[in-house]
C-alpha cells in the first residue's frame, strides 16, 4: 500500500505574491473597516488589528460565515502574512475558471454536505504542522444575506485537536458581492474579529456547546447591521439578478413572472413593484409593505413551499434540465435498489438532457446520461440542502460526485432548492434552517 503523502502548508512565494494581488483589486471597491475584540472585551481598529493578530502563533482555527465570494480575502487580508489553509468546495479545486490558482494555493477540497474522510485527514496535517485551517461552516455562500446554520459542522474537529479558534464575523459583503448580483457594487464591510475559543475552553466543553458558541461568533444579519450602522450601498441597476432567487410574487402569488430593471422588481402579472434601495431595503408601490428587504421574501418562499409539500401529500414537480457531472474518480453510487458507476471525468462533463421528477419518496432524473439513457434516483433523507448558483444550476452531492441540474428556465434554481430543503426538513421531522420564516 502506498503510503499517503501529507498536505502541505501552502507555498510562501505563491500565498504571498497573490494574495498580495487579490487583496489589492478586492478592496478598490469597498472601505473595509476590521475590527478586533480582545478575550478582555477591548475593540482594536484598522492597522493595529493585524499588529494584534501576529502576536499569537499558529496553529489556530478560523471559522467565519460566508455571505459574499470574497470572504477568504478578508481573512488573507487580516492574518497577512501568516499563511493560512483553507477549506474549498471541491467543483472549485477541480473546474473552477482559476481552479489552478486554488491548487497553487495549496487549499483542502470539501464535497459539500457530504463526509469526507479525506478533508478531515488533510485538515490534521495543517494543525499539526503547526499551521493555520480556515473553514465556513455554512457550507456554501448565503443567498439571502441572513446566515443559516452549519451543516459542515467542524465541532468535532476543534474537540478533537483543542486549537484556539478565531471568529471572523463579516456584515456589509453581501450587499456589494452577493452571488445574484450581476455587478459589484461600492459600500462599506464591517469584518469583525475575536478569539472564539480558548484551548482551555474547548477542554470542559461538549461538541454540541462548541458547535452552538461557533454558530452564535459567526451569525450576521446583514439587514439588520444595516439598520443600525445606516450604511448605504451605491451602484446602478441595484435589483439586478434579484430575479433568480425571487420567484413568488408577494401580491398576486404568480410563479415566475418577476422580472428586474435597473433598480426594481417587477411583476408583470399584476404591475407589484419593489425598488432595492440604497439601503439593500425595499419600497413599494402599493400602500401594502410586503416584506422590508430581500431576505424576509426569501424566507417567505421557502414556508410556502414547507405549506405546499405539507399540505399534499401527493405533491411532485417536474423540471426538465440539462445535466452536468463532476467527479474526480471511477465512483459507485446507489440509485434505488442498484448500484451505478460514475466515470471520472475531465472538469465538469455534460451528460445529456432529461427531466428531474421530484417527490416527497424521492427524485428521480430520467434522461439522456453519457449517451444512453438512464434513471438515477436521490434518496431525499440524505440531500439535506442544495447549494445553487443562481440564474444558472443547482447541484446535488452523492459522495465524491456531484451533479449539475441545468434549469431550461434558468430561474427555477431557486425554487429547486427550497423545494429540496424542505422535503429533506418533512422527511426528517426538522425545521429546515434556523431561520425566522
Amino acid at each position: 500500500m502506498r503510503r499517503r503523502i501529507k498536505t502541505k502548508r501552502p507555498n510562501p512565494f505563491i500565498y504571498y505574491f497573490f494574495g498580495f494581488i487579490v487583496s489589492f483589486l478586492s478592496f478598490t471597491k469597498r472601505q473595509v473597516l476590521f475590527t478586533f475584540r480582545t478575550t478582555d472585551g477591548k475593540e482594536i481598529h484598522g492597522r493595529k488589528v493585524r499588529e494584534e493578530l501576529l502576536k499569537f502563533k499558529p496553529p489556530y482555527i478560523i471559522v467565519g460565515n460566508h455571505h459574499s465570494r470574497y470572504d477568504y480575502v478578508f481573512a488573507i487580508r487580516a492574518f497577512y502574512p501568516r499563511r493560512i489553509t483553507f477549506i474549498v468546495a471541491r467543483k472549485l479545486y477541480l473546474a473552477a475558471r482559476f481552479h489552478f490558482l486554488v491548487k497553487m494555493a495549496r487549499a483542502i477540497p470539501k464535497n459539500l454536505f457530504q463526509p469526507d474522510i479525506q478533508t478531515i485527514r488533510q485538515s490534521f496535517d495543517i494543525l499539526g504542522n503547526e499551521g493555520i485551517l480556515a473553514l465556513y461552516p455554512e457550507g456554501q455562500i448565503v443567498i439571502n444575506g441572513i446566515s443559516k446554520d452549519m451543516p459542515e459542522s467542524c465541532a468535532k474537529l476543534v474537540k478533537k485537536m483543542k486549537l484556539p479558534v478565531f471568529a471572523i464575523r463579516t456584515s456589509g459583503a453581501y450587499f456589494c458581492d452577493s452571488t445574484w448580483r450581476k455587478y459589484l457594487k461600492h459600500g462599506i464591510i464591517d469584518v469583525n474579529i475575536s478569539m472564539t475559543l480558548t484551548s482551555d475552553q474547548i477542554k470542559t466543553m461538549t461538541i454540541e456547546e462548541i458547535d452552538e458558541a461557533i454558530g452564535k461568533a459567526i451569525y450576521v444579519d446583514n439587514f439588520a447591521e444595516q439598520e443600525k450602522t445606516g450604511y448605504l450601498y451605491k451602484g446602478r441597476n441595484r435589483a439586478k439578478g434579484l430575479e433568480n432567487i425571487l420567484y413568488k410574487c408577494p401580491s398576486c402569488n404568480t410563479e415566475f413572472e418577476l422580472e428586474t430593471h435597473k433598480n426594481s422588481i417587477i411583476c408583470n402579472h399584476c404591475n407589484c413593484t419593489a425598488e432595492y434601495t440604497e439601503s439593500a431595503h425595499l419600497s413599494w408601490n402599493k400602500s401594502e409593505n410586503y416584506y422590508s428587504h430581500i431576505g424576509e421574501w426569501y424566507n417567505a418562499q421557502r414556508l410556502a413551499e414547507r405549506k405546499a409539500i405539507e399540505s399534499d401529500s401527493d405533491y411532485e414537480i417536474f423540471i426538465p434540465v440539462e445535466i452536468r457531472v463532476l467527479s474526480e474518480t471511477n465512483t459507485l453510487i446507489p440509485s434505488g435498489n442498484i448500484d451505478f458507476c460514475v466515470r471520472k471525468t475531465r472538469g465538469i462533463e455534460k451528460c445529456g438532457k432529461g427531466v428531474l421528477h421530484i417527490r416527497k419518496c424521492g427524485y428521480t432524473y430520467s434522461g439522456e446520461f453519457f449517451g444512453k439513457q438512464k434513471e438515477i434516483e436521490f434518496d431525499p433523507k440524505k440531500i439535506r440542502y442544495v447549494p445553487y448558483t443562481p440564474g444558472d444550476n443547482f447541484q446535488i452531492y452523492v459522495q465524491d460526485v456531484m451533479f449539475a441540474f441545468y434549469t431550461i428556465d434558468r430561474r427555477y434554481c431557486a425554487k429547486a432548492a427550497l423545494v429540496i430543503e424542505n422535503i429533506f426538513a418533512y422527511q426528517n421531522d426538522c425545521i429546515p434552517d434556523n431561520q425566522n420564516v
